[in-house]
């Protein structure tokens, strides 16, 4: 089996997110990264890989609007970036429901402006629709009808019980024990853009028995030590073409 992260994985939402994030940080309602300051979506882009669950986004993009104007190029390290999501942790699922429901008022708004900060990571995007009959999940913090609209907007046909998101704050590890329960058997393979996320799931479940292969997409949100530190890890650490090729190998056309 299967599974995949979904941002920075299967598509390139890095510029809805800014979007989305800055508004909810500001209440503001802006649908063009050209209103923003160049400064601050490049400050919060760089450092956008620090983030695991995307309610801490709120709390990194309040450190963007404080510091862009004089640190555009800084990259956060990992003991900065704790610092500064540390001081809210018991708020994370009201920040992450606050951003949901700033993605729907955005779509409402403008469905297409808002389809148009999407892009499909290809070949990897392409090789999966060719693949709509095989099986496959979906494991991401991003809000289940977002990632949902995203696949059948793009021609993936995903079945809505086969997306398991961050709704109602479950976390990566919570969904992926349904899926285990779900499908019994493995074996499966877990791709990745982030280590943390990576290193959370080995914890939970290749202990003392090695039940889920773990792979890093090379691709994504990354850092720029990310991918030794996934090989540090014992991670795998992909390229597109990897990935497809391990398609080719598990889920044969």
């Amino acid at each position: 089996m299967l599974i995949f992260d979904f941002d920075g994985v299967l598509i390139n939402s890095i510029d809805e997110v800014t979007l989305t994030v800055y508004n909810t940080a500001t209440g503001k309602q802006v649908i063009s990264l050209a209103d923003l300051p160049a400064a601050l979506v490049e400050l919060f882009q760089i450092n956008r890989h620090h983030v695991q669950p995307i309610g801490d986004a709120v709390l990194l993009m309040n450190w963007c609007l404080d510091h862009y104007r004089r640190a555009a190029d800084r990259i956060l390290s990992p003991r900065e970036y704790e610092a500064i999501i540390s001081v809210e942790a018991d708020a994370i699922a009201e920040r992450s429901q606050r951003i949901y429901k700033t993605r729907r008022e955005f779509i409402e708004k403008d469905p297409e402006c808002w389809l148009a900060l999407h892009v499909p990571y290809q070949p990897l995007w392409d090789e999966l629709i060719r693949r709509s009959r095989c099986p496959f999940v979906i494991l991401t913090n991003k809000n289940h009808d977002a990632t949902l609209k995203l696949c059948r907007d793009f021609g993936l046909k995903m079945q809505a019980i086969d997306v398991y998101s961050g709704d109602k704050g479950a976390s990566k590890t919570d969904n992926m024990r349904h899926i285990l329960q779900r499908y019994g058997a493995g074996p499966y393979y877990f791709m990745d853009d982030s280590v943390k996320n990576l290193r959370e799931l080995d914890a939970a479940f290749n202990r003392p028995k090695k039940m889920l292969t773990l792979l890093f997409a090379s691709w994504g949100y990354t850092g720029p030590e990310d991918g030794k530190f996934a090989q540090k890890y014992g991670y795998a650490v992909l390229k597109q073409a990897d990935a497809a090729s391990l398609l080719n190998k598990l889920m044969p056309l």
